[in-house]
């Protein structure tokens, strides 16, 4: 027995120019999904664009496109007189019969059959788009205005349904040309939507060569500084970067706007290594939306593109232009160093501070095998703890984004005189990483996590949460090794597990360690606390169980940081 079924909902009008969609008819035949688009003025006679994006399994967090469609349906209409239109179509960007798209008067018909959609059953969650830019469109109708249409019963449904409204405003006359006076940050109908206005006119112009528009929307979604792939650069570091979307807008750089975010199907990825991705805003690649008017930037983000999130989440924004990159000028807001924002109740969430239980040691001067080279001598130590965070400053005589400058801090957390946990960090061709070796959920594993790190000055500013230390108590003992190891250098005797570096180009081996001997021993503090059960820690693949730290683990750790950082200049 056939069954028919039929999901029909009216949309709003004179929200787009044109194409400006007035309803949307999802028909299920039990043999095709039949899309029917209905505007308000005739479109057979003109061009228009579009696609259809098709939630077969009705799972936000599988499928071909990032928010959870399993198909994605492209049609390109070119009208050309005294001629049939030209019809393209494609599914999953193969081309399909161009027969299954017909437009007569104001309505566009799609027909799908179920064997193009995997044998699905019809039961799908719907939403379509149309246009008039012929590759892909930063600005269009969408039907359903939110949400999509489950065919299955008929009705628009919306996978978050939480709300806020925030309104943060920056000091102005800090920015130049790109001096940013506030942000909307609103969530609610499943979408994040943010106003960033200026001080000045940013929309393009053939006569502003020069101050074309260049904007960063950093996103701790998850609201764990343990999760991410960068920071906000902020210090000491407190978000985790999960997604950052960045826009452009000027004659020279063109107006568009992608979101990156961690590529999670990555060989590197799935080593415990950030390796990210940047997927282009718009139609037909997801819902995204960017536009530009006078002294206003407006971005509507699909939570489905933020991982389905709650719609809580750490937002900072970062401005500048072409003109003022070029003296380092750039405008923040929240100001730089003054936290983020948060989109739950509009509030600045300030940075991670050390609080009563700062320790601070120093370390000899001038002590380093190679006295004192750039980010070699190791001046001072300080530590403490703010919420479930261990903060650590380490202190150089000098330090410059300069090759080679290696540091490596061992963690004895059951005070064995045998170190558990260690994070080595280093600057190669300018780049600053950082990894994290230990035991992890009972592995041996190596997480790549440049995110925990802030470079300022000649100082490096580290937060770890306690996830990356076995969720400790906070008594520990610890020690710092530096050494400089210039990219293309050898290192020998492995066999024997002794790290030993070829001279520089003045024959010296270079080396520091803090203390000299022995260790520093870290109290408990009152302020360090497990993580929460849910925090999250990246995984890695290693499956080995811990052989334990010597010699030999130091030196992994030293190729490591080496590895990752020319792997990163590949990519």
């Amino acid at each position: 027995m056939i069954t028919t079924s039929l999901a029909a909902i009216p949309d709003t009008t004179g929200d787009f120019y044109s194409p400006d969609i007035s309803s949307l008819d999802v028909l299920n035949n039990g043999n095709n999904l039949n899309i029917i688009i209905t505007c308000t003025e005739d479109i057979a006679d003109y061009s228009f664009y579009g696609a259809v994006f098709i939630d077969t399994d009705q799972n936000i967090l599988t499928g071909y496109a990032e928010n959870g469609a399993d198909y994605v349906y492209q049609f390109s209409y070119m009208s050309i007189i005294y001629s049939d239109p030209m019809i393209t179509t494609t599914l999953n960007d193969d081309m399909v019969d161009s027969g299954t798209l017909q437009a007569q008067s104001n309505t566009i018909y799609i027909t799908l059959p179920f064997w193009m959609l995997g044998n699905d059953d019809g039961n799908a969650d719907v939403f379509v788009a149309v246009h008039d830019q012929m590759v892909k469109a930063l600005d269009f109708d969408r039907a359903p205005d939110y949400g999509v249409i489950d065919t299955s019963t008929g009705g628009v449904k919306i996978q978050q349904t939480a709300s806020s409204n925030a309104r943060i405003f920056d000091r102005v006359g800090d920015g130049g040309a790109a001096d940013i006076e506030n942000i909307d940050a609103t969530v609610g109908n499943g979408m994040l939507n943010l106003v960033i206005t200026y001080a000045n006119n940013v929309e393009p112009s053939s006569f502003s060569y020069g101050d074309d528009i260049t904007g960063w929307v950093n996103i701790d979604i998850d609201q764990q500084l343990a999760t991410g792939f960068t920071n906000t650069e902020q210090a000491p570091p407190t978000f985790g970067v999960d997604y950052r979307i960045e826009y452009a807008a000027g004659s020279l750089t063109g107006t568009d706007a992608a979101i990156k975010m961690i590529n999670t199907d990555s060989e590197l990825a799935k080593l415990g290594y950030s390796d990210t991705t940047t997927r282009s805003l718009g139609v037909p690649y997801n819902d995204g939306t960017f536009k530009v008017s006078g002294n206003t930037v407006y971005l509507g983000i699909p939570l489905t593109l933020l991982g389905n999130d709650d719609g809580n989440m750490y937002i900072t924004v970062d401005s500048f232009t072409l003109q003022d990159s070029l003296g380092g000028d750039i405008d923040s807001l929240p100001d730089n160093g003054n936290g983020a924002i948060d989109t739950s109740d509009g509030s600045i969430k300030a940075l991670l501070s050390y609080g009563n239980d700062r320790m601070t040691f120093t370390d000899s001067e001038s002590d380093s095998t190679g006295f004192g080279h750039d980010g070699d001598e190791i001046v001072s130590i300080e530590t403490g703890f703010d919420e479930n965070n261990m903060l650590i400053t380490v202190t150089y005589s000098s330090l410059n984004l300069d090759d080679g400058a290696i540091t490596n801090i061992f963690f004895d957390m059951d005070q064995d005189n045998t170190e558990d946990y260690s994070l080595i960090y280093s600057l190669q061709n300018g780049k600053l990483s950082a990894s994290m070796i230990g035991t992890f959920a009972g592995k041996f594993e190596v997480k790549e996590v440049t995110h925990l790190i802030t470079m300022q000055g000649n100082k490096m500013y580290l937060s770890i949460p306690s996830v990356f230390l076995g969720n400790d108590d906070g008594n520990m003992n610890l020690h710092a090794e530096t050494a400089l190891v210039n990219y293309g250098a050898k290192i020998r005797n492995f066999e024997t597990g002794i790290v030993q570096l070829n001279p520089d180009e003045d024959a010296r081996t270079l080396y520091d360690r803090a203390p000299d001997t022995g260790s520093y021993t870290i109290g408990r503090s009152k302020d360090f606390q497990a993580a929460a059960e849910n925090a999250n820690v990246p995984q890695a693949a290693q499956e080995e169980e811990s052989p334990g730290f010597s010699g030999l683990i130091a030196f992994i750790a030293l190729i490591t940081c080496l590895y990752i950082a020319v792997g990163k200049k590949k990519l």
